[in-house]
């Protein structure tokens, strides 16, 4: 059972550790109401993990390749253009649902 508790807590640590560098990283424009601190520290952590190996394996150098071997291409870019604009709209909306801008 401590073990279990050990662990429990290592997960915990990890994730407010998480949740304060996503909080640095909106820095100074912070959570103003508790319902968007639970929503931070509650989904924050695993969006910010989702999101970093989402982006990451999408902008990946094997799918760069796959698109177009050439070191720079405007394939590259125009399958790039529409997912960053769909992400964008994406947060533009959450964010005018919890009262951000």
């Amino acid at each position: 059972m401590s073990k279990a508790i050990h662990t429990l807590l290592v997960v915990a640590l990890i994730w407010l550790v998480v949740a304060a560098l996503i909080v640095l990283q909106f820095w100074p424009e912070l959570p103003r109401t508790t319902l968007q601190w639970v929503l931070l520290v509650a989904f924050g952590p695993p969006l910010y993990v989702i999101g970093e190996a989402f982006f990451g394996s999408l902008f990946s150098q094997a799918r760069g390749h796959s698109i177009s071997p050439r070191k720079f291409s405007f394939k590259r870019i125009l399958f790039a253009i529409p997912v960053v604009l769909v992400f964008f709209a994406i947060s533009w909306w959450l964010s005018s649902l919890l009262g951000g801008s």
